[in-house]
């Protein structure tokens, strides 16, 4: 399968229209190094998925001096060598094409397990359905527990009584964006309190929910709750103070 190359956004949408619309994606990002591989040129050094301008988001993070992480050193080094990230699509699809993101990590290989280049910090498990919720980053806990719902015994803030932040995200539609609306409208709501009202959010628009109904699992939920609150980064939820 030959990759097709993205110049800028323009490109790009009209590379998903000509496709028939998507408007799902699956993309890899390259080393401007000119070697042919996996369909395209320039080692991959990232695969994902996404719609809309999600193939951009991750040169926007690397300009941020406070994000880290092996994939934003991954852009730097390039730019710092005076290149640009190579941009390329694999393939476009009517819903998020999980498998085929998942085929090509694990043909790719991964950095962290000394498999091949790539960034990406997990591989994710196939998509299951667990009580009508759809799993796939935590699909094994849930699994192992029967319960879709489950809120995971490690997570640091149940009990803690919490508010929205000294840091509001840049939008409110982001997975963050949301969790910051609820905390602000829900003052000294618990870390249990705020995964319970977030369950009935819909999330079917943010990628990395990895649902394709709307609902999420209370596994994925912490995670950004914590993130939320105790990276320094972030700071969109602090202990609750009474006013």
């Amino acid at each position: 399968m030959n990759n097709r190359q993205i110049t800028d956004r323009a490109d790009l949408a009209q590379f998903i229209a000509a496709s028939g619309g998507g408007p799902h994606y699956v993309y890899l990002l390259r080393v401007p190094d000119g070697e042919l591989m996996h369909g395209g040129l320039g080692t991959p050094f990232y695969v994902g998925i996404g719609q809309g301008g999600r193939l951009f988001a991750h040169e926007e993070e690397a300009r941020d001096p406070a994000r880290s992480g092996a994939k934003v050193e991954a852009i730097r080094s390039i730019w710092a060598k005076g290149g640009e990230v190579v941009r390329t699509i694999d393939s476009v699809h009517m819903v998020e094409p999980w498998s085929r993101e998942e085929e090509l990590i694990n043909s790719i290989g991964r950095l962290a397990e000394g498999t091949g280049p790539l960034t990406n910090a997990q591989t994710y498990a196939p998509s299951r359905k667990l009580d009508g919720i759809e799993h796939r980053k935590y699909a094994a806990d849930h699994t192992e527990s029967g319960d879709a719902n489950a809120i995971p015994a490690k997570f640091k803030l149940r009990y803690t009584r919490l508010m929205a932040g000294p840091r509001e995200p840049l939008s409110r539609t982001s997975v963050f964006g949301k969790i910051y609306t609820v905390a602000e409208a829900n003052p000294g709501v618990t870390g249990e309190e705020l995964v319970l009202l977030l369950s009935a959010l819909d999330f079917t628009g943010n990628k990395s929910a990895y649902t394709q109904g709307g609902q999420v699992s209370s596994s994925w939920l912490v995670g950004y709750i914590e993130g939320g609150y105790f990276r320094s980064d972030r700071l969109h939820l602090q202990d609750f103070k009474q006013q």
